[in-house]
């Protein structure tokens, strides 16, 4: 189990780092199932592929920041069951667009309403991210925060159990 907690004075490179090693880690061996739970979601950057580093990685994009729903839309067209959970918030509006209005032929993120949603973290095969940090800019770079992450197998099939008992019927967005 690792702890980082930020100070909330501008974007953290630890929990930056981690964030875009997990990303990069499901683009490379994607989990059969992902979940994304955050309240309140933007689209931020999340990795860093600006001197082309990730191109075999992530082939057809371009030499840039890469954002989180380019990586969600990528994780599903890659065969993982990505499902993110929301709130039906104005502020949501631009991200769940981006996962919604996926163009092309694939799968795609199945975007779902909770509106009482205040849990907060990422759940793959191999790691359970949690804590206080919207997947936002300001949960990114702005407030202080706390997040864990757990790689034991156990604690992470646990929270699976939860988590498709507890959301798997929230409404579908759209």
């Amino acid at each position: 189990m690792r702890r980082i907690t930020t100070g909330g004075r501008g974007q953290t490179r630890v929990l930056n780092d981690l964030m875009q090693n997990l990303l990069v880690t499901e683009l490379l061996v994607p989990s059969g199932q992902l979940w994304v739970l955050s309240p309140w979601i933007s689209d931020i950057d999340v990795i860093d592929n600006t001197a082309g580093q990730f191109k075999t990685v992530l082939p057809g994009l371009p030499s840039r920041w890469i954002r989180l729903t380019e990586v969600l839309i990528e994780l599903a067209r890659r065969g993982s069951d990505v499902r993110v959970l929301t709130r039906d918030v104005e502020s949501n509006i631009i991200a769940r667009q981006r996962l919604e209005n996926v163009g092309g032929l694939g799968a795609k993120p199945a975007v779902r309403i909770h509106p009482k949603l205040h849990d907060k973290g990422i759940l793959g095969d191999r790691f359970h991210l949690q804590g206080s940090m919207n997947f936002t800019y300001f949960g990114q770079a702005v407030n202080a925060e706390g997040v864990t992450l757990t790689r034991d197998p156990h604690a992470i099939a646990e929270t699976r159990i939860a988590y498709n008992a507890l959301y798997e019927g929230a409404g579908h967005a759209g």
